[in-house]
């Protein structure tokens, strides 16, 4: 479908600014982006679950898949694992956590 939002470009959002809500603003979903923007991506957890969403293929434009979900969504579903497996060893929350202490 000519139009048709990327998935790669959707799950890079998602998976790098999921917590501003711009994965939902590029799919045109302007209400639930403004929330998740002002919630913070809901503490976090809305951002995780819209990125299992939008790895799942659950996430669509205009009720389209989106382009190019069925050729990427391995190299996605790696990309992703192994980000969390190497932020998580290299304590990337608790560097997050402190520097959130710091601004509150």
């Amino acid at each position: 479908m000519p139009g048709n939002r990327s998935f790669v470009i959707t799950w890079l959002l998602s998976m790098l600014f999921g917590v501003l809500g711009l994965d939902r603003f590029y799919t045109g979903r302007y209400l639930t982006g403004a929330l998740k923007l002002l919630s913070l991506g809901g503490l976090g957890i809305w951002w995780l679950i819209d990125l299992g969403i939008v790895l799942a293929g659950g996430l669509r434009y205009r009720r389209e898949p989106l382009r190019g979900y069925a050729q990427d969504k391995e190299i996605a579903w790696i990309a992703t694992g192994f980000t969390l497996i190497v932020a998580y060893s290299m304590q990337v929350d608790e560097l997050v956590t402190t520097l959130l202490g710091s601004l509150f």
